[in-house]
């Protein structure tokens, strides 16, 4: 038994001395205060409201009412590998463990990345950025996921990407975990659940075609994507989705904006849009700012909770505004605000973010 561990502390200890590795990580702790506005009405209306909010987006995770408090944003430790392998192919890996506090530790996005001569393949277990408020358009402000546009979900996907001059073209097919299961459970799949998984754990699969351009200071992207696996609630299972954003950047602001329009089954089309500015005041302090906007329309009439066509229709708005302040590096005070409409309510949310980050 000795013998076995000091072998394998020998294969670790070679390994490692010809491994390009890097452990990085991030730990940002501080005070949130929020208001969020319940469903009200009538037991119909909230009926609604609980439709609307598991396609278009809910109460970010705050509890109805007033809460504040201390304690941990985030707590990530990322490890990554390279390794070249020869004839103009490599390969990275990258790993993170997430969510590590007293209660226990959580398992974070991972990674495969093989690069080719013509172009590059990925496997990752993800979940992914907000596409307006977090991506390419998301310049400045704060996130809109699960305020006004729709919450993410953990995925699971293979995609491959080539450059063709200043254009990235990717190809992407992707299987993801359910609204109502595991998106917010934090626990993804798993291998062999795909499409026939567990309904509270499996949603809908999709294919995806996207284009980026990065020219400078613009960058844009347009994308599609496809969905299968689609239910009987026609109002909120997926068809597909059209999406494009882009930024440019200023050099006194950088500017972004973006619009996305989901289609569902039953023909109803949910869009989204966003624009957001982004000013870097000195060296050291950066501003920002968004607006969010979401229209439902064309909803049909849904057995138990609605009785006629456009029940479910609403528009939702809201705005964050930001501020970070760079103590050096690697260490920051970030202040945030966002406030939005709540799902079919007249009743306004906030939160309020005053954080210390370091990275490491």
């Amino acid at each position: 038994m000795k013998k076995s561990l000091i072998a394998l502390a020998i294969v670790a200890i070679s390994g490692a001395a010809s491994a390009q590795v890097t452990i990085t990580g991030n730990y940002t702790f501080g005070y949130k205060a929020s208001t969020q506005a319940p469903n009200q009405g009538s037991a119909a209306l909230q009926g609604v409201q609980t439709v609307t909010q598991s396609l278009a987006g809910g109460n970010a995770g705050n509890p109805n009412g007033e809460a504040s408090g201390f304690g941990i944003d985030t707590s990530l430790v990322t490890f990554s590998a390279k390794e070249d392998l020869g004839g103009g192919m490599s390969i990275a890996a990258e790993m993170n463990i997430d969510g590590l506090n007293r209660a226990g530790v959580s398992g974070g996005d991972s990674s495969l990345k093989l690069t080719t001569s013509v172009g590059r393949l990925t496997l990752q277990t993800y979940k992914p950025v907000d596409y307006l408020s977090g991506g390419i358009s998301g310049v400045g402000g704060v996130g809109m996921d699960n305020k006004v546009f729709p919450a993410r979900g953990l995925k699971d996907s293979v995609g491959f990407d080539t450059k063709l001059g200043p254009v990235f073209v990717g190809l992407a097919h992707g299987e993801q975990a359910s609204t109502s299961g595991g998106s917010t459970s934090g626990v993804g799949m798993g291998l062999g659940a795909g499409g026939a998984g567990a309904a509270s754990t499996t949603g809908q699969r999709y294919n995806s075609l996207s284009a980026t351009y990065l020219g400078g200071a613009l960058v844009a992207n347009v994308n599609y994507l496809v969905y299968d696996g689609r239910t009987d609630n026609v109002n909120t299972s997926y068809k597909d989705v059209i999406r494009t954003a882009a930024s440019y950047d200023f050099g006194v602001a950088k500017v972004g904006g973006g619009i996305s329009v989901l289609t569902v089954t039953g023909g109803a089309t949910l869009t989204d849009s966003l624009i957001a500015v982004s000013v870097p005041v000195t060296p050291a302090l950066t501003l920002g700012a968004n607006f969010a906007n979401e229209t439902l329309s064309g909803s049909i009439a849904q057995t138990g909770v609605s009785s006629s066509a456009g029940a479910l229709d609403q528009t939702r708005n809201g705005y964050g505004l930001s501020a970070s302040y760079a103590l050096s590096k690697r260490t920051s005070v970030i202040a945030s605000y966002a406030n939005w409409l709540s799902a079919v309510g007249k009743d306004r949310s906030s939160e309020t973010n005053l954080l210390l980050s370091h990275s490491f």
